[in-house]
Order: structure tokens, then sequence, then C-alpha cells
């Protein structure tokens, strides 16, 4: 790092350079602990290195961590812990894109941060319509939404971390009756007639 550099880096701007050089030469198995302690100190919000002055805000984890070199992938691999991956996509949710205070757009987010030469400010996750904004960066499918670390993550969230509950099978009478709502007027009688004689027959064996 540069004399100058370093003196304009801040305490967070060296928790933040230190965080960005172990990511780039670490397995995957220590990489959940690294991403939870940088979010929880806060560092990655509010830090200055040479380049200037970076603010994030709460819900702009992701746009942190790939200007940082860390990709959706590295996330999506690295961290197993379905828990851990809740709690880091409540940091970068683009559902609320556009929330005062939460989660700004991406152009906005790079319009107000020095940018990082290789490293553009990208989502996680994104809309169709954010999606189609940002093609010319290499996002994929600008026809479909994309959850920040998958939907397995919101399901879980959702349930509170439950299995999500289903509802009872359907007995064989009530596939049988909705089975004969589907008959026309005619397959319906025979299919009386039929259970009648099959009444008739038991009653007879039991007989």
């Amino acid at each position: 790092m540069a004399e100058d550099e370093a003196r304009l880096t801040d305490l967070n701007g060296k928790q933040v350079h230190a965080f960005a050089s172990q990511m780039a030469n670490l397995g995957f198995q220590h990489m959940t602990d690294l991403l939870v302690a940088m979010f929880k100190s806060g560092a990655w919000q509010h830090f200055r290195d040479g380049l200037g002055g970076y603010d994030f805000l709460p819900g702009e984890f992701d746009y942190f961590l790939t200007q940082q070199g860390v990709s959706r992938t590295d996330v999506m691999d690295g961290v197993r812990d379905i828990e851990t991956k809740a709690q880091l996509e409540a940091a970068m949710d683009e559902r609320r894109t556009g929330e005062e205070g939460y989660r700004r757009r991406v152009i906005a987010v790079r319009d107000a941060n020095p940018q990082r030469p290789g490293r553009p400010i990208l989502p996680f996750g994104y809309t169709k319509r954010e999606a189609k904004s940002l093609a010319d960066d290499g996002i994929p499918s600008p026809s479909r939404e994309l959850a920040a670390l998958g939907g397995a993550v919101r399901r879980w969230s959702k349930t509170g971390g439950k299995p999500a509950s289903r509802p009872p099978r359907p007995g064989p009478a009530e596939r049988a009756r909705a089975i004969a709502l589907k008959l026309t007027n005619e397959d319906l009688d025979e299919l009386v007639e039929h259970l009648r004689q099959e009444q008739k027959r038991r009653r007879r064996d039991r007989g």
C-alpha cells in the first residue's frame, strides 16, 4: 500500500483491507466466520482508503462484498449454514431496493462511492427491472428475478427455520369425489350404478 493511501486509510478501512486480503486467499472452511465478523463489525458501512470514503446502507452488504472482490457464488458455495445465510441475506434483500435508509439502487451506490478498477458494485439478487438495467455488467437472464442468496433461504426465513407444513393428503373418498365432479352426467350415472352394485355385493358377503 502506498504511503499516501496508508495515511488516508482509517481504522475501518484497515479492517476492510484486511478482510478483502483474507477473502482472496481463504478456503471455504473459514469463509463463514470472516463474513459474519465483517458484517457484525459494521466497519463495511463507513470506511476510507486511498480512493476515498465509502458509505453503504444496512441493506447493501452485497454491494460492499462485490466491490471487495467477493461474489455471490463465493457466498453461496462457501457458507453452508442456512441460518447464517439468512442473517446475511437480511442485509441484502433486493426486494427492498429503493426503501429509504435500507437499500439504494445499484447505480445510485456507484455514483456515491469510489469505483475500484475491475470490481464494479453489483447486487447479489435483483428484480427483472434491475437485471435489464444491468445487462451490460454481465448479469444473466434479464428476463427473470434472482433472490439474493437463493429461494431456500427465503423459505427457511418465512417459516422461522421450521420445515414448511404441508396440508394433509386427501383420502381415497375425497380423491374419488374430486374425480366424480369432473364426470359427465352419463358417466356419473354409470358410476353411481356401479357403486350400488358394489354395496349390494358387500352386503351379501357380510350376510
